[in-house]
């Protein structure tokens, strides 16, 4: 009996974590997943976006944004990133002054970094708060779910060669308080520009310190 306990109270264990849906999570249509970076990757300049609000257990989630960020060698500029709600065919066009330099929330740095932050970033408001009707809501990487949530559709134009995307938002605690709602699956636009590991610029140091004491034995 115990021995056909152990795997079923295993199996328990697991299916719950397999079909699990994040709360909130990006989504770009027939792009590329990146395990590494767990990232939704489109070499496209002209893509649709999904927000994904599911998971909620926890209730209704509010002031949900989507935030864009470039490169840290990109300038913000005039008209570069424009992102249309696919709901109501609104569309924001983003100038440089709409950017801020750090890591969203502005002014809080409550984001994970990414590889990408702190870097030039805009963003802009998906909704105040998830509401009726529900539709199901999955995971996007493995299948998991369904979970009753809403799904937000944006297309993005870009001129820029890179853009990150990311999405976060807050859900109320049973006294009230709001608590920053985590995300997962990011979305990018174009390559991700290269970022020297700490061994590889340990390496090239070494080298450099190595030329130049061979330089100065050889004077």
């Amino acid at each position: 009996m115990r021995k056909t306990l152990i795997p079923l109270l295993a199996l328990m264990l697991i299916v719950p974590s397999a079909f699990a849906v994040p709360n909130l999570q990006l989504y770009i249509p027939g792009a590329t997943y990146n395990t590494t970076t767990e990232t939704w990757v489109t070499p496209l300049k002209d893509f649709d976006v999904w927000v994904e609000a599911g998971n909620l257990n926890k209730g209704d989630i509010y002031n949900i944004y989507l935030t864009a960020a470039l490169s840290p060698s990109q300038a913000a500029l005039d008209g570069a990133l424009s992102i249309t709600n696919l709901q109501n065919s609104v569309t924001a066009n983003f100038n440089a002054s709409d950017y801020w330099h750090g890591s969203p929330p502005p002014g809080v740095n409550a984001l994970p970094g990414h590889g990408i932050f702190p870097t030039t970033y805009t963003e802009m408001l998906v909704t105040n708060q998830t509401s009726k009707p529900w539709v199901d809501v999955y995971d996007n990487v493995d299948g998991g779910g369904p979970t009753p949530g809403n799904i937000f559709k944006f297309h993005v134009h870009s001129t820029y060669d890179f853009v990150h995307f990311d999405a976060y938002g807050y859900y109320k605690d049973v006294d009230g308080r709001f608590i920053f709602a985590p995300f997962s699956h990011d979305a990018e636009s174009g390559g991700r520009p290269p970022v020297p590991e700490p061994a590889t610029m340990l390496l090239f140091g070494l080298g450099a310190a190595g030329t130049g004491i061979i330089r100065k034995i050889k004077k």
